[in-house]
């Protein structure tokens, strides 16, 4: 199960800070919500492709119609 830890965490098999994402066996899991060291993982975050919006430049100005 996936939890993202509010507080540090070390061990034998490495390091990790508060805020990151850390895969565990359910049962060290629900120890670690249960002492308030971390919070169940949301669903992960999906990225999207989206269009760049061209910028305008300085001095192009679209022109109206008088």
């Amino acid at each position: 199960m996936k939890v993202k830890l509010t507080a540090s965490l070390s061990g034998a098999n490495g390091a990790w800070s508060a805020g990151d994402e850390y895969e565990c066996s359910d049962e060290e899991a629900c120890s670690l919500i249960a002492a308030g060291f971390a919070v169940p993982d949301a669903a992960p975050k999906v990225e999207r492709a989206v269009k760049s919006v061209p910028e305008l430049r300085a001095g192009a100005r679209k022109k109206t119609a008088p």
